[in-house]
């Protein structure tokens, strides 16, 4: 697990209108040499200790906290996706939005790519989840690395089928579909 030295930042204050102290470590596990999942970003030190882990992208699934003004000028590349943490109604679009900036981001051999939410519990796990099984990890092995990394990770039983579903055609680029229910 990776953690931003300790130093106090500002305050973050979220879409919503909470704040929250601005002295926090982002903490982060590796899955695969090029693949991390975590927590929220939010201060610059932060974004510090991801470039000095040298990742290059990252898919925000927060709906809570938009990255694009702290990551501006850094280098680093953002997809903000905006996945409610209830992920309902199921996020279909944006689970093949985060597949096809995953594979452009592979396509450089140096790139590394960080996905987060806002704890790194629900949403980031799940979203992992279906990029490891679209690398063709099985369903078994991408929950033990995932679980192994993050013992805390919700990984629910109809999130996991709800991705199982939708898998087929993101792979083969053929789009999504609604799907209502994910617990």
């Amino acid at each position: 697990m990776m953690q931003a030295p300790g130093r106090e930042e500002a305050e973050v204050l979220l879409l919503d209108g909470t704040r929250l102290p601005g002295g926090f470590a982002v903490e982060f596990q590796w899955l695969t040499a090029r693949l991390a999942m975590g927590g929220m970003i939010g201060t610059a030190a932060n974004v510090g200790v991801l470039e000095a882990a040298r990742i290059t992208h990252v898919i925000n699934l927060q709906e809570e906290f938009d990255d694009t003004a702290l990551l501006k000028d850094t280098g680093l590349v953002l997809r903000w996706l905006a996945v409610p943490d209830s992920l309902e109604p199921f996020p279909a679009e944006a689970l093949g939005e985060a597949l096809r900036f995953y594979r452009q981001a592979l396509e450089r051999s140096e790139h590394r790519v960080y996905v987060h939410c806002m704890a790194g519990k629900n949403r980031s796990p799940l979203f992992v989840y279906a990029l490891l099984r679209a690398e063709g990890w099985t369903e078994e092995g991408a929950v033990e690395v995932i679980r192994r990394a993050s013992p805390a990770a919700l990984l629910r039983r109809g999130a996991l089928e709800a991705v199982e579903h939708l898998l087929p055609r993101l792979v083969e680029g053929r789009g999504t579909e609604a799907v209502s229910r994910c617990d």
